[in-house]
């Protein structure tokens, strides 16, 4: 296992399982399982730093829309198109 992550530091435990497995059934042995995996893993350090919580943010999400009217109807889309240059043009529209 530890050879499969020396040479792919960036995997985590189910893709490093994955090729280990890969190898195992190539040498005609049984699979490990990936829960496993990841406890051996956990155990010798080599998991992934976990990704970092985000900020809560500070709008109040209380599941109600404020419009001007009751039974109005609203939507929003938007989309992006990038350009040849790198550019990127941003659409936004309301109704």
């Amino acid at each position: 296992m530890r050879a499969e992550i020396t040479a792919l530091p960036t995997y985590g435990y189910r893709r490093a399982g994955a090729l280990v497995n890969r190898t195992r059934s190539l040498m005609g042995l049984r699979p490990v399982n990936h829960k496993r995996m990841y406890r051996v893993m956990k155990a010798q350090g080599l998991l992934l730093p976990k990704s970092p919580k985000r900020r809560d943010s500070g709008r109040a999400h209380d599941g109600k829309v404020a419009v001007e009217e009751s039974n109005q109807r609203w939507c929003s889309d938007g989309f992006e198109i990038a350009c040849d240059n790198g550019d990127v043009v941003t659409g936004v529209f309301m109704k």
